[in-house]
């Protein structure tokens, strides 16, 4: 018996090696662990941090792109304003060039400037005086 209390002793030896080693290795594990998780956390809240940043500049994007939008949509509605009144200019324009004998003189004067009529052809179609006939060529002539 006393073979088989030795080896009782030496699996009891073997046993208590075991033992205190997978303490040792799940001591070492639990400390690992530990510091893999204080890493995470530290990048946890570097991440929060950068979250926070960006959708605090967000929010400030936000806001300008509003005041942009609403600055865009009074300058469309201003630039509206003014077509129409650019184009109820015109049209009165056009009614006064309509009911005004000289200025359809002086219209179809200019047209026939274009066309390549030099003064005395203006004078005579158009019964301008001479000095405003060379003017009605002259203008063309800085209009080219």
């Amino acid at each position: 018996m006393d073979g088989d209390g030795d080896f009782v002793n030496d699996l009891l030896a073997i046993a208590l090696v075991a033992a205190v080693v997978m303490a040792i290795v799940c001591a070492s594990l639990v400390f690992w662990v530990r510091k893999c998780m204080t890493q995470v956390d530290r990048k946890v809240e570097a991440v929060k941090l950068l979250l926070k940043a960006a959708e605090t500049n967000n929010e400030a994007l936000q806001r300008e792109l509003a005041e942009v939008r609403n600055g865009a949509l009074g300058v469309g509605k201003r630039v509206k304003e003014l077509e129409q009144l650019q184009s109820h200019l015109q049209a009165r324009q056009d009614e006064v060039i309509q009911t005004d004998p000289d200025a359809k003189l002086y219209n179809r004067g200019m047209k026939m400037v274009e066309l390549g009529a030099d003064v005395e052809e203006i004078m005579k179609e158009c019964e301008l005086p001479k000095a405003e006939a060379q003017l009605l060529v002259t203008l063309h002539r800085r209009g080219q």
